[in-house]
């Protein structure tokens, strides 16, 4: 599944940078975190809930930060497995200025396999937009 989008945030790209790496901000956003732990500088473990269709679970797995080019672009990968579902996604996230605030772009390639890809997989695309877009607004509500 391909994952892309626009984001408008007020604040500036430095600004917006600041949040993206700040732990603390970063895990309050996340919708339906359970747990987000750092396990290096640049990889964190995380536990999140969700429901896709009549599939609900609680998935864990790991969250790396790469390629960073501060303040303008960086590389996520994401590796995750629960209830016999595996989960990985790749993708860059740039940070593009725009007047008095920022563009975040996002572009990615996510692979689910197993009971979530069976059972939800016409609504996939739909429900990660959306958490997509919950931790973006929440994101751009915290930062000063």
């Amino acid at each position: 599944m391909k994952l892309q989008g626009d984001y408008p945030f007020q604040a500036p790209p430095e600004r917006l940078w600041d949040a993206l790496m700040d732990l603390e901000l970063v895990r309050e956003c996340i919708p339906g975190v359970k747990g987000f732990t750092p396990l290096s500088p640049d990889k964190y473990r995380v536990e999140v809930s969700m429901r896709v269709g009549i599939v609900s679970a609680t998935y864990a797995g790991t969250l790396e930060l790469a390629n960073k080019a501060p303040p303008d672009s960086y590389r996520m990968i994401v590796r995750g497995s629960g209830v016999r579902t595996n989960l990985s996604a790749e993708g860059e996230i740039t940070l593009r200025a725009e007047g008095d605030g920022t563009t975040l772009s996002f572009n990615g390639d996510v692979q689910v396999t197993g009971m979530l890809a069976r059972a939800g997989q016409r609504l996939m695309t739909n429900v990660a937009q959306q958490q997509i877009g919950r931790f973006f607004k929440c994101l751009d509500s915290k930062i000063e």
